[in-house]
């Protein structure tokens, strides 16, 4: 396992080596070392505590008028790039732009930067691992099936503007679900957690999921009117959202942002914020991260951008990431850097969630979606099912639905009069590389089919 100031060292030995050899007319070097810890239970039977590290090295460089990208592991890039021309490496489609300077930001990093997560040991990992096998105990009706993992990722970035850029930042994930039997039927919920902070117990997570998962077996009684109004969760909005609407707000087309949404509507992109999954002092090349007002009161303000993909006019964003999808840990040195959000915030409303539910004599509350990612975002169509949906009574949850489809478009939902609730949640939903600062929304724009 490399120290931080050896790959710092590595990162600006490859610059000088590049440089001296090849002549490049600019050249970026750009050094993961990721460490995870993972624990958990798996059907009561408490899972093998494994500890595995990973350390690469990514280039970026010009070479007759088109952008070349390769990587290789830390421990023989020195020796590889000797044959850097003969390997494989792609060309990137590209106009010829300059590096950005790049920085330490060290007082970003204080900020941000929780240290007590680089020093957790093994130990604290095992405990947490054991929290879970006891509420497997205490609860004999119910199985747990979960993971703990803690990620711990270094990276250095150098290039020709001669600066050498280093950061430590975490990862901290739990994903549990519980199987209950009752009421001659078989019920599950899940809960999931990314955080920068450690919590000292997850007690509270395992309660929440535990009842949630018993009062799915307490059927509602079918639903007769299907126009009625529907509360999403923040996981459940945030699952349709991240497919249907996020994917516009990167691309270097943005017609369909340039259209007026609801006033109520405000989406802000922060990396700056201490705590959150993707807060980082810098983006994967180097910029410092920013706050990045992009929908204001409905309207369109600015798409997020990155030092390859910088209008004239534009503030930069510090949106450039090296993300491999659909993994666990989705930030990778072989992903060619792209633009992706970092904390998206959706602006809170002026009610809280249970109020909101109390408003309501007939509707429906929607805790957690499936088939989210078929969302067309070119359009906002969605289709989902509803597999975690309950039934609202007279301002009361009263019951469990079975899954039904909702059908719908991102683009009317939030271009009407979407109700946004004061109390906003921190999700990373599945399969997205980013986390959302979501509210509960509620809406009467949908098709309901049973």
């Amino acid at each position: 396992m490399y120290t931080d100031d050896e790959l710092k060292d590595t990162a600006a030995k490859v610059l000088r080596k590049l440089e001296q050899k090849y002549n490049f007319e600019s050249a970026e070097v750009y050094i993961q070392s990721l460490a995870h810890m993972t624990g958990g239970t798996e059907y009561r039977t408490p899972k093998v505590f494994q500890s595995t590290h990973r350390a690469g090295c990514a280039l970026r460089f010009f070479k007759d008028n088109e952008l070349f990208f390769a990587c290789f592991p830390v421990p023989t890039v020195l020796t590889e790039i000797d044959n850097l021309l003969n390997i494989t490496s792609y060309p990137i489609s590209s106009n010829k732009f300059d590096f950005p300077e790049i920085s330490l930001g060290s007082s970003r990093i204080e900020n941000i930067y929780d240290r007590r997560i680089a020093s957790m040991n093994e130990e604290e990992m095992f405990n947490l691992s054991y929290s879970l096998n006891q509420a497997d105990e205490n609860f004999k009706e119910i199985i747990l099936d979960g993971s703990i993992m803690l990620s711990l990722e270094r990276k250095a970035i150098a290039n020709s503007s001669q600066a050498v850029a280093f950061e430590k930042s975490t990862w901290f994930d739990i994903a549990v679900r519980a199987l209950y039997r009752g009421f001659n039927m078989i019920s599950s919920s899940e809960k999931h957690l990314t955080s920068r902070q450690i919590p000292t117990s997850i007690n509270s997570i395992l309660d929440d999921l535990i009842s949630e998962t018993i009062q799915k077996t307490v059927h509602a009684d079918k639903i007769e009117n299907i126009d009625v109004p529907i509360v999403f969760s923040p996981m459940a909005f945030s699952q349709i959202f991240s497919f249907s609407f996020v994917p516009l707000l990167s691309a270097r087309s943005i017609n369909k942002l340039s259209m007026e949404l609801s006033s109520n509507f405000n989406l802000i992109d922060d990396g700056t914020v201490p705590g959150l999954p993707n807060s980082t002092a810098f983006d994967d090349e180097g910029v410092n991260q920013a706050k990045t007002t992009v929908i204001k009161n409905g309207i369109f303000e600015q798409s997020l951008n990155s030092a390859q993909f910088l209008g004239s006019k534009e503030e930069s964003s510090g949106n450039s990431f090296r993300v491999k999808m659909f993994e666990y840990f989705p930030r990778n040195y072989q992903a060619y850097p792209s633009i992706f959000p970092s904390n998206l915030l959706i602006v809170e409303g002026e009610t809280s969630s249970d109020n909101m539910i109390e408003e309501i004599t007939d509707g429906i509350f929607v805790n957690s979606t499936q088939g989210y990612m078929t969302a067309d975002y070119h359009s906002g169509a969605f289709k989902v099912s509803a597999n975690d949906a309950y039934k609202i009574s007279n301002g009361e949850i009263v019951g469990s639905l079975d899954t039904f489809d909702i059908i719908g478009n991102m683009f009317e939902l939030l271009s009407k009069t979407p109700l946004f609730s004061k109390d906003r949640k921190v999700v990373r939903p599945d399969n997205t590389p980013y986390s959302i600062v979501s509210p509960f929304v509620a809406t009467d724009e949908l098709t309901i089919f049973l």
